[in-house]
C-alpha cells in the first residue's frame, strides 16, 4: 500500500496516514471488501511506529471505513465509493485583512458611517475589559438575558435620558448588534402584521436592502430641506411603521423641525403606526447642543434606534432599541431566536466606560475633530469649485453634501472618478423615486485625513472641473 510520509510536515504521521487511507477507500483505490495488511507489516513497508498504524486502524473502525474480523484479518467496508471525493488541501494564507471594504492606497474613498478609528480609545477599552474579565463572576459567563446586560441598560438609560431626552426604563432597552439588526428585528415582527411603511426618500441602502428582503410594501416620502415633508404623508395608507432620521436625515443632513415633528407623531398616532427614529450620529453637532429625540415627544409611538458604530466603531457591533413596553416581549423573543444575546464582555466594558464618564469625553473630543474636518472640506471644495458648489449638511456628523448645478453624476461620471482615484456614492443612488437629486454627491470626512480630503477634493476638480 503506497502512502506518502512527509516527516517534515506539521501534520502528525497518524494523520498523514489516516487521510491516505480514506481517501483511497472513498476514491475505489482500495476495493470494497479488500483485505488490509496487518498493523505490524504496514508499519514495517512505511517505516513507522506500529502503535501509529494500530491507532488509525482503530479510527477508522470506529468510522466505519473498514471491518474487523477475529482471527480472519481487517477488511475495507462495502459501499462507500463516492464519486468525485476530493481530499481537502492545505489552508492557504491570503494576503487580506478580512474588512468588507478592502482600502485601497491608490484610492481616496469618500465613504460615509465611518468614524475617524484612530480616535477609539484602545487603551481605556482595553483596560476596563480586562478589569470585566477579573472582577466577572463564573456565572455571569451563562447565557444571558435576550435583552441585554442589565449594568449596560442601565447606564444608556441614564446617558439617553440625560443627553438626548429619551424617556425610558431600562426594561424598554434591547441591546443590538448595531442600528442594522435593530432595523431587522423590527421588520421580522411587523412583516406579519401589516407590510406597509413609510420612508424618507432619499434614504440608508441599508434599510432599503432590510425592508425588501422582509418584502415589506415600500412607500417612499419625499424629503426637502426641512427633512421629511409631512404635507405628503398619505391619507390612504395605513403603514405599521414609519422610518425616519429627524436629527440628522441621511443622506441630506437636514433637520425636521417642531412642527413635522409633532405633525408625524399626530399621523402615526391617526394610522396606529410606530414612528422608526434612527439616531445614527446627531452626537456630533457642531452648533448648539444635540436636538432632543422625537421619542420625547410620544414614547408610545415612537421605537429608538442607536449605534456605538459611528460613535466609537463599527467593529465593535453595539447598538440599542428602545421600545415601547407594548412591543418589549415580542422583540426580545425574535432577538433570542436570532442570536440569544449580544455578546457580554463587550456590554459590561460599554457600561463601564459610561458610566465612568469616558464616553462623553470621547464624543466631546471627536466632535472637535469632525467640526475640524467639515470646515477643511468646506473650505477646500470652495477654494476649488468657488460659486459652482454648494454645501448642504455641514453641521452635524461626519459626512455631508456636494451639490454641483452643473455637473449631473451618472454612472459615467461616477466610474470616470473611480479611474482617476476617487471612490464616492450620490444622493441619487439612494433615493428611491429617481431624477431629483442628480446633482449632489455624498462626501463622507470620518475617517479620512486632511490630505486624503486634500487629494480627493483635487481629483474630483480635475475630473469635473
Amino acid at each position: 500500500m503506497h502512502i506518502p510520509i512527509n516527516r517534515l510536515s506539521e501534520k502528525t504521521l497518524t494523520k498523514q496516514v489516516y487521510d491516505a487511507m480514506k481517501t483511497n477507500i472513498l476514491t475505489g483505490v482500495l476495493f470494497p471488501s479488500e483485505k488490509l495488511p496487518s498493523t505490524r507489516r504496514l508499519a514495517a513497508e512505511l517505516h513507522i511506529s506500529r502503535n501509529i498504524i494500530v491507532e488509525v486502524y482503530e479510527q477508522l473502525l470506529v468510522e466505519g471505513y473498514i471491518e474487523s474480523t477475529r482471527g480472519s484479518g481487517t477488511y475495507v467496508a462495502n459501499d462507500l465509493f463516492l464519486e468525485n471525493y476530493k481530499h481537502s488541501s492545505a489552508i492557504t494564507k491570503e494576503n487580506i485583512l478580512g474588512l468588507r471594504h478592502e482600502p485601497d492606497k491608490d484610492m481616496i474613498d469618500f465613504r460615509t458611517g465611518v468614524p475617524d478609528l484612530s480616535l477609539f480609545p484602545k487603551e481605556k477599552w482595553g483596560m476596563l475589559y480586562k478589569q470585566c474579565c477579573e472582577d466577572l463572576p463564573s456565572l455571569q459567563l451563562d447565557y444571558h438575558e435576550p435583552r441585554g446586560c442589565y449594568a449596560l441598560r442601565y447606564e444608556l438609560a441614564h446617558y439617553l435620558r440625560r443627553t438626548r431626552g429619551v424617556s425610558c426604563q431600562p426594561n424598554q432597552l434591547l441591546i443590538t448588534t448595531g442600528a442594522a439588526q435593530a432595523f431587522n428585528l423590527l421588520t421580522k415582527y411587523f412583516s406579519g402584521i401589516n407590510k406597509d411603511v413609510l420612508v424618507e426618500d432619499p434614504l440608508s441602502r441599508g434599510i432599503i436592502d432590510i425592508l425588501k428582503q422582509a418584502n415589506m410594501c415600500i412607500h417612499p416620502i419625499a424629503v426637502d430641506e426641512c427633512g421629511m415633508n409631512t404635507t405628503l404623508l398619505p391619507p390612504e395608507i395605513n403603514p405599521s411603521l414609519i422610518f425616519t432620521t429627524p436629527s440628522h436625515q441621511f443622506p441630506t443632513g437636514s433637520l425636521l423641525p417642531i412642527k413635522r415633528r409633532i405633525d408625524l407623531v399626530h399621523y402615526a398616532r391617526q394610522k396606529c403606526a410606530y414612528i422608526v427614529e434612527d439616531d445614527y450620529d446627531s452626537e456630533f453637532r457642531f452648533e448648539g447642543a444635540p436636538v432632543e429625540s422625537m421619542q420625547s415627544l410620544d414614547p408610545d409611538r415612537v421605537i429608538y434606534v442607536g449605534t456605538f458604530s459611528k460613535i466609537l466603531c463599527p467593529a465593535l457591533r453595539l447598538g440599542y432599541i428602545i421600545l415601547p413596553d407594548s412591543l418589549v416581549d415580542a422583540l426580545r423573543d425574535i432577538k433570542y431566536t436570532e442570536d440569544i444575546h449580544s455578546p457580554v464582555l463587550e456590554q459590561l466594558t460599554l457600561a463601564r466606560f459610561i458610566k465612568m464618564g469616558y464616553l462623553d469625553t470621547h464624543i466631546r473630543k471627536s466632535k472637535k475633530v469632525y467640526h475640524q474636518k467639515s470646515q477643511y472640506v468646506t473650505l477646500t471644495l470652495k477654494s476649488k469649485f468657488k460659486e459652482k458648489v454648494q454645501i448642504i449638511g455641514a453641521t452635524t456628523g461626519i459626512h455631508l453634501v456636494a451639490e454641483f448645478k452643473e455637473t449631473s453624476f451618472d454612472a459615467a461620471v461616477v466610474a470616470k472618478l473611480a479611474s482617476h482615484g476617487l471612490k464616492l456614492s450620490t444622493v441619487e443612488s439612494h433615493a428611491l423615486s429617481k431624477g431629483k437629486h442628480t446633482h449632489q454627491i455624498l462626501i463622507g470626512y470620518g475617517n479620512l485625513t486632511d490630505a486624503e480630503i486634500t487629494k480627493g477634493i483635487a481629483l474630483l476638480h480635475k475630473v469635473i472641473g
